[in-house]
């Protein structure tokens, strides 16, 4: 790209610039305050659209001259310009764009990036793209596993990264694979040399698949009976735990029964108290409303109307309603209601205490019908149970034992499947690292940094300025070639901690 034209108007520090470069390298001086800061500026927005003072473009109004409305730059390359209006900032692109141009107009972004984006840039300015072939090549001089390179090669078409990223990968699972096998944890040292433990004891490993079985039959079939015993002692102790929840229920009962003549008097009581106050009631009720209480008759003999009221007959008279019974008449009413819901209340408790005394004599009979715990046949239970238990205990130690002489026969399998998957990780990882930023991508910069380097050698030899350069592991390094800490002024250059 060659910049034919500058055209600025009204921005920053400078009010009018026309610049037509005569030469391949223009210098652009004067003091402070001359606005040389504000033409590389001004460049910058038009070619890589970025303002350095302000980071909004509804501020743009801030980068205009002093008391200017508006303003422009515009910045030509041939027929083809970038203009930039102010302070819209609305920018109408001729020129093609270039993500490059943003490391040329601003000196510390590259210094400023990780390893990792100094590498992806330098890869895209370098153009280097390899095929999948000689990555093939350079990944066998590195003696990586042909199997896993093709494994891995499609990967590369997407990038170094990913293809690392999947070897690595590759490299955690046979890790996670060799810790199952083994059940230690995974070291490089370690699985280098491990070997399967040999189990001592036991039958010997080819007797020990038929030992193991017959074995386990015995013990399925001791468990068995075991089983049986310890259900029948269930069954013991859940009829001893229902004797004992009988014996707690007819003491409660018995309890209960033992008030049934105390209720039977209550209940006599309450009986006689309402039975002596209901015809009071009654003689109350005929009196307030005319009307006469007892029960009405005539004589057998004379023919003479008679009243029979509470046992005693009398002659019977005209009715008159009487305003002071009917005024007494609610009182006593409730005061009988008061008497009925007594007996009732006692006669609930009587009838409650024989329903006890008659469920406490079911109880017993149930109780002395059960012939209670065998003890004779517990302990005899017992013991059998016992016995096997400490059987199945005795066969378990041999089936263990058997086992163990099972897995000393596949000892020497488990070593080399143990060993194959230490390998997998050792060849997962050179692949991961061959792949990775120190391997094969580092050597392909090694190889484009040369021409780079000799650049920037050539360009501080024509400014006078200390040699820049960029080291395999993507190191800035000025003068003596110590790391370079990043410029703060554009205009400063490369210079020495």
């Amino acid at each position: 790209m060659k910049i034919t034209t500058i055209h600025i108007r009204n921005f920053l520090g400078i009010q009018a610039a026309d610049i037509i470069p005569a030469t391949p390298v223009s210098l652009i001086c004067g003091p402070n305050g001359a606005g040389k800061s504000s033409i590389q500026e001004a460049v910058r927005l038009a070619l890589a659209g970025e303002s350095v003072r302000v980071g909004l473009k509804k501020d743009y109004g801030q980068l205009l001259h002093d008391g200017a409305e508006t303003g422009s730059i515009v910045v030509s390359v041939g027929p083809q310009a970038n203009s930039v209006p102010l302070p819209s900032g609305k920018a109408k692109n001729g020129l093609p764009d270039d993500p490059r141009l943003a490391y040329v107009l601003d000196a510390q972004r590259f210094a400023s990036l990780d390893e990792k984006a100094r590498r992806a840039f330098l890869f895209d300015l370098m153009g280097l793209k390899l095929g999948t072939d000689m990555v093939r090549e350079r990944l066998a001089a590195r003696g990586c596993d042909a199997k896993k390179i093709e494994a891995v090669l499609p990967l590369v078409r997407a990038g170094f990264d990913a293809a690392a990223k999947e070897a690595q990968t590759k490299a955690t699972a046979a890790k996670g694979a060799w810790r199952a096998l083994t059940n230690e944890n995974y070291g490089a040292v370690k699985a280098a040399d491990w070997t399967a433990p040999v189990p001592a004891g036991g039958p010997a490993p080819q007797d020990a698949a038929a030992a193991i079985a017959e074995l386990e039959a015995e013990i399925a079939e001791a468990t068995g009976d075991a089983g049986d015993l310890q259900r029948q002692l269930g069954q013991m102790d859940a009829a001893e735990q229902q004797r004992r929840q009988r014996a707690e229920k007819i003491a409660g009962l018995v309890a209960k029964a033992d008030q049934l003549p105390k209720a039977e008097e209550s209940v006599a009581r309450a009986l006689a108290e309402r039975d002596a106050f209901q015809p009071k009631v009654e003689a109350l009720r005929a009196a307030a409303g005319g009307k006469q209480a007892g029960v009405s008759c005539t004589c057998p003999e004379c023919g003479a109307l008679l009243q029979y009221l509470a046992g005693q007959l009398a002659q019977r008279a005209p009715a008159q309603a009487d305003p002071d019974a009917a005024g007494r008449l609610p009182e006593y009413e409730r005061s009988l209601s008061v008497l009925e819901n007594a007996l009732k209340s006692r006669t609930a408790e009587r009838d409650a205490a024989a329903a006890a005394a008659n469920q406490a004599e079911l109880l017993r009979k149930d109780a002395a019908a059960d012939a209670g715990d065998d003890a004779e046949l517990r302990g005899k239970i017992e013991s059998e149970l016992k016995t096997l238990q400490e059987a199945i205990k005795g066969v378990g130690e041999e089936l263990t034992a058997a086992r163990a002489a099972q897995r000393a026969g596949e000892a020497a399998e488990l070593t080399r499947k143990a060993g194959q998957h230490h390998a997998d990780v050792v060849a997962w990882d050179a692949l991961a690292e061959a792949l990775g930023p120190s391997g094969i991508p580092a050597d392909l910069l090694a190889e484009a940094l040369g021409p780079i380097n000799e650049q920037l050698a050539a360009a501080a030899n024509l400014s006078e300025w200390f040699r820049v350069g960029i080291e395999r592991d993507m190191t800035v390094t000025a003068g003596d070639g110590r790391p370079m800490p990043c410029c703060p002024n554009p205009s400063s250059g490369a210079r020495t901690p």
